[in-house]
């Protein structure tokens, strides 16, 4: 089971989380990715896997002392919980 959310940031630029649930061996796992859509764009990336926004972005940034790209650059750990609590409303059971 999947859900997605998108938050809207100060700068015009959105960020998608998509989080799903799923059962393995009776374990219930969670999961979640994250997209970006830069403002005044119309195009979903992926911010770890796409070359030119890397390039452009992401490698100046550690070039000037950041540290390394993570999550908690794009997220926050509530926006996360806020998806998955949406998720799980859908699914409970009764």
């Amino acid at each position: 089971m999947t859900h997605e959310k998108v938050f809207q940031r100060k700068d015009g630029s959105q960020v998608k989380v998509s989080v799903w649930l799923y059962v393995h061996q009776s374990q219930c796992n969670w999961g979640y990715l994250i997209f970006v859509k830069e403002a005044g764009t119309e195009r979903w990336f992926d911010p770890f896997s796409d070359r030119d926004y890397i390039l452009r972005i992401v490698t100046p940034k550690i070039s000037k002392g950041s540290e390394t790209d993570s999550f908690d650059n794009y997220v926050t750990k509530k926006e996360i919980l806020q998806t998955k609590m949406e998720l799980w409303e859908m699914i409970k059971p009764n």
